[in-house]
């Protein structure tokens, strides 16, 4: 048997002092425990970091304050006086005297026709009224002559005046009398034919339209001017039929158009129709607008805001707060750092707030606007302001 030599560092790796094997065969042991204890403080320290933090919330207070439910509606504005003007003699059109947006009043001239025709017929009616005027007064004394004549003659003095011949003179006075009123009412109309060479305004109002300009031929019957009243503007609308219970003549609302600066203007229901269209299934409602001192164009187009319902004193709170999960309506109220759950009944709706029904909110509450779909009753909050 052949005996081969150990190396030296063999001998050195196998013959280690005892302290020194130990440590090695000890060090994963200890290198694991210690890992393991480090981890379970990290999650006991998160446990308490967790139970010590509260919830973060944003809140707004409840307001208290009326609210109205309003129905909305779209109309056209409308004049209840909008008078046409037509020419009544064929001439042409020498003079404007007015334009569209003048304001007139009742009377104002608006333009001039060539009226030379007519002011010559008012020449001639009156000629003819002096000369049937002379006429009748020629008349009436050859008739209270022969009269007094007649009377003499009845006394006893026969022969001066017979019957026929009183008559005759009776007769030409009244001829002359006739003629004379005839001719006063050539004359009346000679004027009127000269009036009509001027166009005038009927009514006070806004010249809306013209439609005829200088050296025009107006025609018998053609139009001239639009005079229309915006003093008192009314505003139409249709409605559904189902709606008619719930409009009310003297309701109010509000009108407003993007073609009207300043804001809505107030109203009020003036008449309901009792008619129902039958082919729309719609009626027909007429407001009363009360500008002040806007005007309202006619046939400009406004939504209406009619007031059906107004609640005083009535508990709002901000649409984000609601929470619909769950059997029924529900907010969030913080009271003294804790969330309180609180059924709610909603009422009258705003576009971003809502009334709220029933007496579980108070006035001066908080409720959560943020950070109300992770919370639950009575779990500790924290607000978070802005």
């Amino acid at each position: 048997m052949i005996a081969f030599p150990v190396p030296s560092y063999l001998l050195v790796k196998t013959f280690l002092p005892h302290p020194l094997r130990a440590s090695f065969l000890f060090a994963p042991l200890i290198i694991g425990c210690t890992a393991e204890a480090g981890a379970a403080n990290v999650e006991l320290k998160q446990e308490k970091l967790t139970e010590q933090v509260d919830t973060l919330v944003r809140t707004a207070p409840v307001e208290l304050r009326t609210v109205e439910r309003h129905l909305e509606a779209t109309g056209n504005v409308e004049s209840l006086d909008v008078v046409e003007i037509v020419s009544e003699r064929a001439e042409p059109l020498l003079e404007l005297l007015a334009e569209e947006g003048d304001q007139v009043e009742a009377g104002s001239p608006l333009a001039r026709l060539r009226s030379e025709v007519a002011e010559l017929s008012v020449r001639e009616a009156e000629v003819r009224i002096e000369e049937t005027l002379n006429e009748k007064e020629r008349a009436r004394k050859d008739y209270e002559r022969n009269q007094a004549l007649s009377e003499r003659t009845v006394a006893g003095n026969t022969g001066l005046l017979s019957q026929r011949d009183l008559e005759i003179s009776r007769q030409a006075f009244l001829a002359a009398q006739t003629a004379y009123q005839s001719a006063q009412v050539g004359l009346e109309q000679a004027q009127l034919e000269l009036a009509r060479c001027t166009l005038r305004s009927p009514i006070k109002g806004t010249v809306s339209r013209r439609d005829l300009s200088v050296g025009d031929m107006a025609t018998v019957g053609s139009p001239a001017f639009q005079i229309t009243d915006l003093s008192s503007p009314r505003l139409i609308f249709w409605r559904p039929q189902r709606d008619l219970p719930e409009l009310k003549v003297g309701q109010q609302l509000t009108a407003e158009s993007e073609a009207v600066p300043g804001g809505p203007v107030s109203g009020y229901i003036e008449r309901v129709s009792p008619v129902v269209d039958a082919a729309t299934g719609t009626l027909k409602v007429t407001v009363r607008l009360e500008p002040g001192n806007k005007t309202l164009p006619t046939g400009i187009l406004m939504r209406a805001r009619i007031v059906l319902e107004r609640h005083e004193n009535a508990l709002m709170i901000p649409k984000k707060a609601l929470l619909r999960e769950g059997a029924s309506p529900h907010c969030f109220a913080v009271r003294e750092g804790v969330a309180v759950q609180i059924p709610i009944e909603p009422g009258f709706e705003e576009p971003n707030h809502l009334e709220v029904l029933g007496g579980g909110l108070l006035p001066g509450d908080n409720v959560v606007v943020v950070g109300a779909d992770r919370l639950e009753d009575g779990e500790s909050v924290e607000i978070v302001e802005g």
